[in-house]
């Protein structure tokens, strides 16, 4: 049983300590007594990153050109795809009873990285 919540701990000390999750994320997961309660942190920090992710999106569009803007469009669409078979990759190949919180920490942090690689984009340098 200990190893169990050592090995979620792997998982998710990397990911609490990270700048772009919200204080409300950080403060949820320290007081997730369970994989049940740090399921529901997930998700609901999932929401916010994938907000985070389709506001900076629809601010990308509007400021590209056509050209661009289609090949954002694709490339996302793309992305999406690739988030979703990879983190079923991780569902799958982890099993056991961590299974689907490692998949839902994949859809978290790709989410986030994707946000942030998006803003960076949209305001290089900065």
């Amino acid at each position: 049983m200990n190893k169990r919540y050592l090995m979620l701990l792997a998982f998710v000390a990397p990911v609490a300590l990270a700048d772009d999750n919200s204080p409300a994320y950080s403060q949820c997961m320290d007081k997730a007594s369970s994989t049940v309660a740090m399921s529901s942190c997930i998700q609901a920090e999932t929401q916010l990153q994938d907000q985070r992710l389709n506001r900076v999106y629809k601010q990308l569009t509007t400021k590209l050109d056509a050209g661009p803007q289609k090949s954002l469009r694709d490339v996302q669409r793309q992305w999406i795809a690739y988030r979703d078979a990879n983190c079923k990759f991780h569902v799958l190949a982890s099993g056991g009873t961590l299974a689907q919180l490692e998949g839902g920490m994949c859809v978290l942090d790709m989410t986030r990285e994707r946000a942030a690689e998006l803003e960076r984009v949209l305001s290089p340098g900065q």
